[in-house]
């Protein structure tokens, strides 16, 4: 009897991990493992590339029976085949760990879905939504990558077997992060930016603000005051040590690390000394 013929698309942690998972069905056979990345010298394409070739399995395209996409970022409305998402709640919202993190809310899950219907739900729990603990996009995806799996195990027969799944309440649609979403704005609740500031991070690049004439990505930030000290604008700078606290239009944040232009991230209160400035200037 034939074997069921999977393609596996992207190279994020979970295609590493959904790779392994079909190696282990007898009755499927990988025919191709597309990364989707123009530039291989990413750090992230190295592992899989390395997973491939221990495993005999051709990167690129093949002729498939089931494609399955393990990029939980959005894609198009109608993904080609079999995508794994992370939603809130399912079919409701554009798949996007970083809109998890912006929102702070319950009621995501890790959904198996082709767009307009799913095979299987898993809800993220508490314990792996993003908290105070200062979780960002990256570590929502690693908790998410496990409840991800679980989902397509339990919808796999389903899938193979050929039906639709249930439809969703509304299409899935298109809402990829946008790099113009990052840039801060001070006048924004303390508590807002730095869940901002946590969702840009990462292999995002960070939120962005200008210090001096340099355009800075802030990688890091954690809720310091809920409300504002008399006499501070949003913006100012109030506390220049390893870190940084800024005011913000309600409470005030730190931030550790930022990276000046292009360049490595190096802890925040380092480089403002370094630019000449101190304890209350307006950030831009």
């Amino acid at each position: 009897m034939p074997r069921t013929r999977i393609q596996l698309l992207g190279s994020t942690r979970l295609a590493r991990v959904v790779l392994h998972y079909v190696l282990e069905r007898r009755a499927c056979k990988v025919v191709g493992v597309d990364p989707g990345e123009e530039d291989e010298s990413r750090p992230w394409f190295a592992p899989l590339r390395g997973l491939v070739r221990d495993h005999g399995v051709p990167l690129g395209r093949a002729y498939a029976d089931i494609v399955i996409d393990c990029d939980p970022d959005a894609r198009p409305v109608a993904p080609e085949g079999v995508g794994l998402r992370v939603c809130a709640p399912p079919g409701m919202a554009s798949a996007d760990p970083n809109r998890m993190v912006l929102s702070g809310a319950a009621g995501w899950h890790a959904v198996v879905t082709d767009g307009r219907t799913a095979w299987a739900a898993r809800p993220l729990e508490a314990d792996d939504r993003p908290g105070p603990s200062g979780d960002d996009a990256e570590t929502v995806l690693a908790h998410a990558t496990v409840r991800l799996v679980e989902a397509l195990d339990e919808g796999w027969d389903a899938i193979l077997a050929g039906p639709p799944g249930i439809p969703l309440p509304t299409p899935l649609h298109a809402g990829r992060w946008r790099p113009q979403e990052s840039w801060i704005v001070w006048d924004l609740p303390a508590s807002a930016l730095v869940r901002r500031i946590r969702a840009a991070s990462g292999p995002w690049g960070g939120a962005r603000t200008h210090l001096g004439e340099t355009v800075v990505w802030l990688e890091d930030a954690v809720l310091v005051a809920e409300e504002t000290p008399e006499g501070y604008l949003p913006g100012t700078i109030v506390e220049v040590g390893r870190d940084l606290v800024v005011a913000t239009g309600r409470g005030l944040l730190r931030v550790s690390r930022l990276r000046p232009a292009w360049r490595p991230a190096r802890p925040a209160g380092d480089f403002v000394r370094e630019s000449g400035l101190s304890e209350g200037y307006l950030l831009a």
